[in-house]
């Protein structure tokens, strides 16, 4: 389980730093140990001493690998907002505890700010899907990692939740699920046409690998799904739950709706900015309808996500 816990309520929406409304409890949910385990020695990561977290937000990917690292390695944690570059005491105390030392530092993933050949490991945890040039970072990481060393990426494909059934959903008509699927492939689009990445990056991902130059590609699926099931007891059961009562709550959906608009007017496409305004028009009705089915122990959820491991050597 990862160390590091975001607790309370959400920050004022002006103060959020980039991606922070995904930065909840339930992220320390997302692995399942013994996979991570298994991961850990296909990549020899006990052998390896530094490792770079390219995009580290709260270091919730790199306090996970580092456990499984050689004794005394040294985490360097980069991101390009503030608010993650300066870090922070709690965090530091957390990799000692792990046995690891950490430094932050500012930098853009287009541009590292390292020298070629500066670390055994080189990764990023859902970063590639917020860059404007994904490509361009692939071949940033290939070059600060050592020969012998390793570059990991983790990303997801979004678009494939649309196809999997809640109990909001399975009972949608034809053309509901088609509109649903419509909404996913605009927010994909105008994401891409805003240069603000793609939702659903990991599909590509291993073929972006082979244009920056990388051989020796390996890729895998996360193994973990997380259920959400009536009477919702367990601890990652009402995690999860929160985590989906807080994502569909007024003020999340007001951000993403927000940011839905931006990407859409990217788009340039007055039928696509009609469809979001007509989905809009009708979110709150089915947020009405979730807390409905939670409220009487009826929501349930497979819980599954489609998440890419991709790997290489240099």
């Amino acid at each position: 389980m990862e160390q590091n816990q975001t607790a309370g309520a959400l920050a004022p929406l002006s103060s959020l730093a980039h991606s922070e409304e995904w930065f909840g409890p339930s992220r320390n949910f997302w692995w399942n140990a013994e996979f991570l385990d298994l991961m850990s020695h296909r990549w020899q990561l006990a052998q390896r001493r530094s490792l770079l977290d390219v995009g580290c937000g709260q270091c919730h990917w790199s306090l996970l690998l580092a456990p499984r690292m050689a004794e005394g390695v040294h985490i360097t944690a980069m991101d390009r907002d503030v608010k993650w570059s300066g870090g922070d005491a709690a965090l530091t105390s957390a990799f000692a505890t792990l046995g690891a030392t950490v430094t932050f530092q500012s930098g853009d993933a287009h541009k590292l700010p390292f020298d070629d050949d500066s670390f055994d490991v080189v990764t990023c945890q859902t970063v590639l899907i917020h860059l404007a040039d994904p490509l361009a970072a692939l071949q940033e990481m290939k070059r600060v990692v050592r020969p012998g060393g390793i570059v990991i990426c983790v990303e997801p494909c979004n678009l494939a939740h649309v196809a999997l059934s809640n109990a909001a959903t399975v009972d949608l008509s034809i053309d509901e699920l088609c509109d649903a699927f419509r909404y996913a492939l605009i927010c994909e689009k105008g994401k891409r046409a805003a240069g603000e990445g793609g939702l659903s990056i990991g599909d590509r991902l291993p073929r972006l690998f082979q244009l920056a130059g990388f051989s020796g590609i390996r890729t895998w699926l996360s193994d973990k799904a997380a259920p959400i099931l009536p009477p919702y007891l367990d601890m990652e059961t009402r995690v999860n739950l929160d985590e989906l009562v807080d994502a569909y709550g007024d003020t999340r959906s007001a951000l993403w709706e927000r940011q839905v608009n931006d990407w859409t007017t990217a788009l340039n496409d007055p039928e696509a900015e009609a469809f979001v305004a007509r989905i809009h028009a009708t979110s709150q009705e089915g947020r009405h309808g979730l807390q409905a089915l939670i409220d009487t122990h009826c929501y349930w959820d497979s819980g599954a996500t489609l998440t890419y491991l991709v790997s290489a050597g240099k």
